[in-house]
């Protein structure tokens, strides 16, 4: 089998783990790296070792015949013209969230994927942390009976310096969009259904950053399941992704389980052994699972999840979310 030959455009901590992720599955090998400075691209390379190009010009790696797989990680607002660039030179393309700030970038990046008929993965990394993906399981076996009501919340304490682009409204966006993206997109994993209105609050605290700190809202999905998200970089407190699943037959509170139809005679919640989505640093993400998820689907002509068609609709539920906020009404989906 041939090895898939990877271009990284962005060469932030993210295009780290990339190369790590690569590194060791050995399916693929990193072979040109993209950058607007060499300094870190050049330490990535000395760092493991990586036979690769180091370039400025992202069209000079396109137009290489050996690149199949092209990660984009810049900042956000830069995402749609590589995407739309690597998707035109038929490359396959993993991109970093959020898609896109704006729902026209993000159908300009689906138009690109259609026509080119490329794979694509969107990086909720978190679709591969072992918490996740036994809830998903659980959901699937039926623990819960019928699911009627689902939490995710983001707390980070997010506050960047002036200058750094992820605190800024044309780079970094919203809190909702920089990073709560997380949790909407595990709120509707996990709700089983679409998104039709949504309902938001903000409030800002003394943060630095240009944008409101804390969104929070309630969604109305089209089946009558609940849903209910919080993006937070204002409090003062350790990073936690908080979930809850709530059904006719059991519940979970983030790795707290009490499923009486799986487990008889149950009479208290159950703590779940697993590896937990309690850290924000990007090195305990689970970037190899997402990478190796790729790969198969690459190999086995399959289509990946979360591709970008299901992260359009997440970042809608963020777009929509803000809008809500900021405008004091409820948001329908389908206006967005």
């Amino acid at each position: 089998m041939a090895t898939f030959g990877v271009g990284i455009i962005g060469c932030g901590w993210v295009a780290e783990e990339y190369i790590k992720a690569f590194g060791k599955d050995g399916r693929a090998e990193v072979r040109a790296l993209v950058s607007r400075s060499r300094s870190k691209p050049e330490a990535y390379r000395d760092r493991y070792g990586l036979d690769c190009a180091i370039t400025s010009d992202h069209a000079e790696v396109l137009a290489r015949t050996d690149i199949d797989i092209v990660v984009v990680c810049t900042p956000h607002d830069a995402h749609t013209e590589y995407v739309v660039a690597a998707a035109n030179a038929g490359k396959h393309v993993i991109i970093e969230k959020p898609v896109a700030l704006t729902m026209a970038d993000v159908r300009r990046q689906q138009d690109a994927v259609r026509r080119a008929g490329v794979k694509t993965v969107v990086s909720f990394v978190l679709h591969w942390n072992p918490l996740l993906v036994t809830i998903d399981q659980l959901i699937r076996d039926g623990a819960f009976g019928k699911v009627f009501m689902v939490e995710v919340d983001y707390f980070h304490r997010i506050w960047m310096g002036p200058g750094h682009w992820l605190g800024t409204k044309r780079q970094g966006g919203t809190s909702m969009l920089a990073a709560g993206c997380h949790a909407v997109d595990a709120l509707r994993w996990f709700a089983r259904s679409e998104a039709v209105e949504v309902s938001a609050y903000e409030t800002r605290t003394e943060n630095p950053n240009e944008y409101v700190g804390t969104t929070s809202a309630v969604v109305k999905f089209a089946d009558g399941t609940i849903g209910r998200t919080t993006s937070c970089f204002d409090a003062r407190m350790p990073y936690v992704f908080n979930i809850g699943v709530y059904g006719t037959e059991g519940s979970l509170r983030n790795d707290m389980l009490y499923a009486p139809r799986i487990f008889p005679g149950q009479n208290a919640f159950a703590k779940l052994p697993c590896i937990l989505p309690d850290s924000g640093d990007v090195s305990h993400h689970p970037f190899l699972g997402e990478v190796a998820h790729f790969l198969d689907c690459l190999t086995q002509d399959k289509e990946p999840f979360p591709n970008l068609d299901d992260a359009a609709k997440t970042m809608a539920l963020c777009i929509a979310a803000d809008r809500s906020a900021a405008e004091g009404r409820p948001v329908q989906l389908a206006t967005v």
